[in-house]
């Protein structure tokens, strides 16, 4: 289930929502759990990708190709 990251923007408290795409798209109504304030913004999240393959980059110029080629 994904998580909502909020900051009320009465008191500036951080806090997060679970809750399903299903649940988001039809609306939260996201409160403040410290203040109760309905003036809240969405923050962007961190984002778990999983899945792929990993590219060694030996230069550290960040000019890889997938095959594992460097500039």
């Amino acid at each position: 289930m994904p998580t909502y990251e909020y900051r009320c923007t009465d008191c500036e408290h951080d806090f997060a929502l679970n809750a399903s795409v299903a649940e988001y798209d039809d609306g939260l109504n996201a409160q403040c759990p410290k203040c109760g304030s309905d003036k809240v913004q969405r923050r962007l999240g961190s984002v778990m990708i999983s899945g792929g393959s990993s590219v060694s980059n030996p230069t550290g110029s960040g000019c890889c190709t997938p095959g594992g080629g460097c500039c």
